[in-house]
C-alpha cells in the first residue's frame, strides 16, 4: 500500500454522518480526498477541508466514471436510510394490506433499489474500468437473519426482513461479483451509527428523552448495538490499508452492547431529564398496537413501524455484533463507550 500522503481517495456520501467523519479522518491522515456529491448537496464542510468536489446524479454514468479516474481507494458510504428502515419488513406490508398499517412502502422501496443497489453497481463498474486499487463498501448489520446468534459473527446466516436490509444484501452481491472480475473489495457491516451530525438516531433519542413516560417491551432489557461514528471511520481506514482485509467482511459494532433501558437512562441523564420507563409485555403491545399506532405516529412518526410484528419481535430480542474478526485481523478496538459517545454527540447538537 502507498504511503498515506500518496493515496487518492474517492468518498460517496461525504456529506452524511459517516461520510463527514471519514473525510475528516482521511484529511487528517494526509490523504487526497475527492467527493462525489449531488448538485443539491451542502459542500461548505467539504470545501473547508480541502476536498475536491465532483458533482453528479446517481445515474450519471459519465460523471461517476470521471470521479473514479485516478483513484486508489474508494469508500462507498452513500445510501438511502430512514429511521423506519429496520421495521419496514415484508410482515409489515402484509399488515398494511389488512389495513392495520399504512401503505407507504412503495416509494421507499424504489429509493432503496435506486440508491443502495443501482448506484452501487454503476459505481463498481466505473471503479473496475478505472483500475481503482480497493473498494470499501458500507453495508449494514440489517443483512443478518433476525434469529442470528449473538454476538453475531460475519459468517452468520443472511436473511434480511426489511427492504433496506435486502437492498444492502443485493449490493453486497454486486460487490462480490465485481471482486471476481478483478476489483479488490472489502465489506463493512455497521450496527446503528450515532455521533455529531446524526440526522436519524440522535434526534429521535432526544425526543424520547423528553417524554414523561416511555413504554418498553419487557422494560427494555434487550441488548442493542450502537457504534460511535468515529469508530466506524477508523475501522474503514484500517480495512483500506490492511492486506488482510482484501475480500473480507467486517462487522462494525461497539463491542459493548447496551440495553434499551440503559440507553434511555444514559441519554436522559446527560440531557438533564429522561422519561420513566414502563415495562410492557410483547403480548400487551401486540393486543394494543391497533390503537397505539396512531398515537405513536402523531408523536414520533419515525417509530410507527415499531408496532408491526417485526418491530415488536426486534424489541424483544438481543441484537449485537461480534467484533472478534476486526480485532484479530485488523487490530481494531472501539474507542468510544456509550457514555463517551453520547457526551460528544450531545455536546455538538445544533
Amino acid at each position: 500500500m502507498l504511503p498515506s500522503e500518496s493515496i487518492n481517495c474517492l468518498v460517496t456520501g461525504a456529506t452524511g454522518l459517516l461520510g463527514r467523519h471519514l473525510v475528516e479522518l482521511l484529511v487528517a491522515s494526509g490523504v487526497s480526498v475527492r467527493a462525489l456529491i449531488r448538485p443539491s448537496s451542502n459542500t461548505d464542510y467539504l470545501i473547508n477541508h480541502g476536498v475536491e468536489l465532483r458533482v453528479g446524479q446517481i445515474r450519471d454514468r459519465s460523471a461517476i466514471r470521471q470521479a473514479a479516474e485516478g483513484v486508489d481507494l474508494v469508500f462507498h458510504v452513500a445510501g438511502f436510510l430512514t429511521a423506519a428502515s429496520p421495521f419496514a419488513a415484508d410482515e409489515a406490508q402484509k399488515f398494511a394490506v389488512q389495513g392495520l398499517l399504512e401503505k407507504n412502502r412503495t416509494h421507499s422501496d424504489g429509493r432503496y433499489q435506486e440508491v443502495n443497489v443501482d448506484f452501487a453497481e454503476i459505481l463498481l463498474d466505473a471503479c473496475l474500468s478505472a483500475g481503482c486499487g480497493r473498494f470499501i463498501f458500507v453495508s449494514s448489520s440489517s443483512v443478518y437473519a433476525p434469529d442470528a446468534p449473538v454476538p453475531t459473527p460475519e459468517e452468520a446466516a443472511l436473511h434480511p426482513l426489511s427492504a433496506y436490509g435486502r437492498s444492502k444484501l443485493q449490493a453486497e452481491a454486486a460487490v462480490r461479483a465485481y471482486q471476481n472480475k478483478g476489483l479488490p473489495a472489502t465489506i463493512i457491516r455497521p450496527a446503528v451509527i450515532y455521533g455529531p451530525g446524526d440526522r436519524h438516531f440522535t434526534p429521535l433519542a432526544l425526543r424520547l428523552s423528553r417524554l414523561p413516560f416511555l413504554p418498553l417491551v419487557n422494560g427494555g432489557r434487550s441488548l442493542i448495538d450502537l457504534v460511535y461514528v468515529e469508530d466506524v471511520a477508523d475501522l474503514m481506514w484500517r480495512a483500506a490499508l490492511h492486506p488482510e482485509a482484501l475480500g473480507r467482511v467486517y462487522n462494525a459494532g461497539s463491542g459493548q452492547p447496551t440495553t434499551l433501558s440503559n440507553l434511555v437512562h444514559t441519554f436522559g441523564r446527560l440531557t438533564g431529564g429522561g422519561p420513566t420507563v414502563l415495562s410492557v409485555s410483547p403480548q400487551m403491545v401486540e393486543r394494543t398496537a391497533w390503537f397505539a399506532r396512531p398515537l405513536l405516529k402523531a408523536i414520533l412518526p419515525e417509530l410507527e413501524f415499531a408496532l408491526s410484528p417485526q418491530g415488536i419481535a426486534m424489541m424483544n430480542q438481543d441484537h449485537y455484533l461480534s467484533m472478534e474478526k476486526a480485532a484479530s485481523e485488523l487490530g481494531f478496538q472501539p474507542s468510544y463507550t456509550l457514555e463517551k459517545g453520547l457526551k460528544e454527540t450531545i455536546k455538538n447538537l445544533d
